[in-house]
């Protein structure tokens, strides 16, 4: 049985997690609503920023790239010393170190051809 609650409380964790974070988003979301309910209601000036949705900064790519560089380096290290220093359970780090060097890649491609772009004009 404690190998069971072992193997399982990882996912369940994940799943919890998870949940909690909808959950909120959507407690936040009605609260929201019931303040402009209310607002009508009384007959209250409504600013038009309380109807904007929050706006998400653009995700920057070379910041992707990097975390994932760091990712992939941090599992290769932890499954090396994990698993008695075999590298057969420890190159699956070389998964997310590689996609990420590939966007570090794009990254680079990208900026050199805008910087072209730019002088060409």
């Amino acid at each position: 049985m404690e190998h069971v609650i072992a193997v399982a409380s990882p996912f369940i964790a994940g799943i919890l997690i998870v949940l909690i974070v909808f959950v909120s988003k959507i407690m936040r979301d009605k609260s929201k609503n019931q303040v402009i309910m209310k607002a009508i209601e009384h007959g209250a000036e409504i600013s038009p920023e309380l109807f904007k949705e929050q706006q998400k900064k653009p995700k920057d790519p070379l910041t992707s790239a990097l975390v994932t560089i760091g990712v992939g380096i941090s599992l290769f290290i932890a499954l090396f010393l994990f698993f008695d220093y075999q590298l057969k359970f420890a190159a699956f780090g070389f998964i997310p170190l590689f996609i990420g060097l590939g966007q570090l890649t794009a990254y680079l491609i990208n900026k050199k051809n805008k910087a072209k772009e730019i002088t060409q004009e």
